[in-house]
Order: structure tokens, then C-alpha cells, then sequence
């Protein structure tokens, strides 16, 4: 399915005649100087005590500042040196025509998606995954079965490949076109050995260039009207010829599109307040320039210390998701990444605060979850995608005020607020999590995660279904 968006050879002339303007004057001049005037004039500045905002005009004022983002200083493609611009009836018409639903999959293991608002008592399905994650190729089968065989899985999400035969990949060569294939292969071989080779992949990640994560659709690989190549937009407010080419690609092609970013506080964004108006102006612009159906949204990373379960990135994905819940029909997924390692309490806790936080906020689907930052090789698993079960369950329904407490609480718990002093549990590898023969949760996982649930009722009042 691809949504309204603007027309192919229309982007390419506004790519190629638009305003020319330097790179560095864009990033360090343009967009910022644009987003500290809009925080401004919108009263729009980092509440640490209101992680998810609670008041409908603040939240309205972080869409009308993201627009405004969008009209006044467009989107800079990096190929050309020029500024695609748009107007303010484009921007809101695309979004008006967002269709709000798609179905991803293939018969019994078939999911449908729709946009969800505030209070929504129907739970986000998780598409769950390593999120580009780095794993090794003895692992990655086992890895990826492990997210298959978890019920309340609705579709995968790939890691990323680090060898093939042995030998690792290499950006740029015929190497990462061979990992990006071998991924996808693998990945359907691991649906199969679940029992369930219906469900929806997201990928490519083993590739970095267009040609490499077009190469995982095959007739082996990704399949139209079934799974969806995901093409990430650059930061920040950025796009080059190579994800239009993937876009394009995909459109031509019946293979779905999932529009993606992943931004970061303290960086060209700023603080959260401005990460938040500028990650939102990123999403609308994604349907405008991409076509897909649905937009993957990432925790945002710390600038200085790269990881991502800060207060001020759940405030900035919070609130943009707010802001997208509110005014559109848009399909929202939210990443749900955090900075601790799987197999520990801290990180439990954490995808309870980002996961209750989308939940909370309107996601329409909850990606991951992806621990330790997403940088440690073979340290996924299915037990973490049950653990973002609980969170759903336990904040879909739930008021926006309520919910916010929860998560400050939650917040506070593991550190978040703290960047100087925080420290991030280690992660375990897969191999002593697993019974490496079912491919299940070992019994001291299972316990930890029982245990984790007591404490966390004890501690905010969050009730589990078992």
C-alpha cells in the first residue's frame, strides 16, 4: 500500500531546483535558529515532571510548530545542495489523506494496524525484533525464531547480519547485497521453523545502500502486499537520491514502504523541546517524500552519550507522537529501544517506561524491543518482546495524566533522569538467556521477569494480566 504522498518526478525537480543552501549553513543555522524561534513564539520548553503531555492546546501547538517547521525551512537534500520545499495545504492535505489501517502478512499470521488515539483500550501489536541489532550468522536463526515463537509477536523486524560464509560484510561491495539477501532467507527460514510463515518482515538492514536493501526482494526474499523494506529519512530534516531511489523502488515494485527516522537530542535538533518540534516535522515529512504507510519512529540518542532511555528522549517521542495522534490518522510505530542490556531488571523496567509511553501516547504498533542501544552482537530475544507485552497491556486504556505519572515514576526508578550519573545494566548474550535446543527463555529469564513485575506493581501500581 502506498499512501498520497507528492509525486515522484515532482520531488525530483524540487530537489533539483529548489533554494541552493549549504549543508553547514542548513545544520548550523538555518534549522536551528528556525526551531529556538518556534519553541518561542509556540511556548513550547522541557517539563521534566510531564514526560507524556497531558494538556490537548500544548499538544496542539507541538503539530502547528512542526508545520510551520516544514514551510518556513522545507526538507535539504544532500545529493543536490537544494531545499525541497512545501506549502502548508500539501502538508496537511497528505496528512488529512492518511488512510489510518494496512495489513501486513499473509493468511492465519495476517495483522491489520490502525491508528489509535488517547485512552485507546486496543492494544498496539508489537513488531518484534532485533531492530537492526548486530548478530553473528551461527545466531541469527536462532535469534530470529526466538521473536517468532512469541505469541504476541504480529511481525518481525530483522537485525543486522555481520558475516557471510565468514566472511564480514563490507559497505559499498557486492559483500552487503549478499547479507542483505541472506537476512531476509534466513529470516523466512526462521518464520517456518516457528510454524508461522505468514508473518510480516520488516528489513533490510545487513545493507547500507539502496541496491544492497533492495536486493532482500526475491522471490526467497522480501514479498509484495507481505512484508516491507524500511527506508529511513536522514538527519536531521534531511534526504538524499539514495533513500528516494529506495522509495521509488518499493512503489514500483508492490513491496510496502515504512517510513522511518531516528533523531537525536542534543544535536542539530537541540534540547527535547525542539527535538520534539523537529522529529515531528520529520514524520509528516516522511509520508510527503516516501509513500509509506506507516511511519517507524525511534527512541531518540543522547548526543554526548548515545543512549536513549533519557527523560528528554521519551519527551521528545512522547510528544511527537502526541501531536501526530491528535491531529492525523497516521500510522505511528514506535521503536521501543533502550539503553540497558537484555537479561536485567534495569532494562525491564526501562521497556516498561518507553513502552507505556507510546502506548500511552497513541502508537499504532510497538517495534522491538532493542536493548543495550541496539550496538551488542547477539544479545536479542524473544523474552524481551514479552516483557513490551506487559507494558501494552498494562497502559492501553489508561488516561494521559495517569499514565504520565507511571512513567516519571518509572523514569526515576532506573535513572533516566540523571544523564551524569546514569550507568546501563550489561547485556547477556543470547547463548545463556536461551535453552539453546527450544529456543525458549530459560527458567532463571522467565523468573526475572516475574520477579521484575512484583516490584514494578509495588512500586507505580501497574497490574500484569498473569
Amino acid at each position: 500500500m502506498v499512501t498520497k504522498m507528492l509525486d515522484a518526478w515532482d520531488i525530483y525537480l524540487r530537489s533539483t531546483e529548489g533554494k541552493p543552501v549549504s549543508e553547514t549553513e542548513f545544520d548550523s543555522m538555518i534549522l536551528p535558529m528556525r526551531l529556538m524561534e518556534l519553541a518561542k513564539e509556540y511556548d513550547i520548553s522541557y517539563n521534566p515532571d510531564e514526560i507524556i503531555p497531558t494538556d490537548k492546546d500544548y499538544i496542539q501547538s507541538i503539530y502547528d510548530a512542526a508545520v510551520s517547521l516544514l514551510v518556513d525551512v522545507g526538507y535539504y537534500n544532500s545529493s543536490t545542495g537544494r531545499i525541497i520545499s512545501f506549502d502548508e495545504y500539501e502538508i496537511k492535505h497528505n496528512m488529512r489523506m492518511q488512510p489510518g489501517e494496512f495489513n501486513a502478512g499473509q493468511g492465519a499470521d495476517a495483522v491489520h494496524v490502525v491508528n489509535r488515539k488517547f485512552e485507546d483500550e486496543r492494544a498496539p501489536p508489537i513488531i518484534g525484533g532485533p531492530c537492526g541489532g548486530p548478530i553473528t550468522e551461527d545466531y541469527y536463526l536462532k535469534i530470529m525464531q526466538s521473536y517468532a515463537m512469541e505469541p504476541s509477536v504480529s511481525c518481525v523486524h530483522t537485525g543486522t547480519l555481520l558475516t557471510v560464509n565468514g566472511c564480514e560484510v563490507k559497505s559499498k561491495t557486492t559483500s552487503e547485497m549478499m547479507a542483505a539477501r541472506r537476512e531476509i532467507t534466513m529470516t523466512r527460514e526462521a518464520l517456518r521453523r516457528a510454524g508461522r510463515p505468514g508473518l510480516s518482515i520488516l528489513g533490510t538492514m545487513s545493507g547500507t545502500g539502496s541496491e544492497a536493501q533492495c536486493f532482500g526482494y526475491s522471490p526467497d526474499g522480501l514479498r509484495s502486499n507481505c512484508d516491507r523494506l524500511l527506508v529511513s529519512l536522514l538527519n536531521e530534516l534531511k534526504v538524499d537520491w539514495d533513500v528516494l531511489k529506495k522509495a521509488l523502488f518499493c512503489q514500483q515494485n508492490e513491496l510496502d514502504v515504512v517510513n522511518c527516522m531516528a533523531t537525536v537530542v542534543g544535536g542539530y535538533l537541540g534540547g527535547p523541546e525542539t527535538t520534539m518540534i523537529g522529529l515531528t516535522a520529520e514524520c509528516i515529512a516522511g509520508f510527503l517524500l516516501l509513500g509509506g504507510h506507516s511511519m517507524n519512529v525511534t527512541t531518540p540518542n543522547d548526543a554526548i552519550t548515545a543512549d536513549k532511555s533519557f527523560a528528554g528522549s521519551l519527551y521528545a517521542l512522547a510528544g511527537a507522537n502526541a501531536a501526530l495522534t491528535q491531529n492525523t490518522n497516521a500510522i505511528i510505530n514506535q521503536y521501543c529501544s533502550v539503553s540497558s542490556g537484555t537479561g536485567s531488571e534495569k532494562a525491564m523496567i526501562e521497556i516498561m517506561a518507553v513502552g507505556g509511553a507510546a502506548t500511552a501516547s497513541g502508537a499504532s504498533a510497538i517495534v522491538g524491543p532493542s536493548t543495550a542501544n541496539t550496538i551488542k552482537t547477539n544479545t536479542y530475544g524473544g523474552m524481551d518482546a514479552r516483557v513490551l507485552e506487559g507494558a501494552i497491556n498494562a497502559f492501553a486504556g489508561m488516561g494521559l495524566e495517569e499514565a504520565n505519572e507511571k512513567v516519571v515514576a518509572l523514569i526515576k526508578n532506573y535513572g533516566g533522569f540523571d544523564a551524569s550519573n546514569f550507568k546501563a545494566a550489561p547485556a547477556r548474550p543470547f547463548e545463556e538467556l536461551y535453552d539453546q535446543r527450544t529456543l525458549r527463555p530459560t527458567r532463571e529469564f522467565e523468573d526475572l521477569w516475574k520477579n521484575t513485575k512484583v516490584k514494578i506493581t509495588d512500586m507505580v501500581g501497574l497490574e500484569f494480566a498473569d
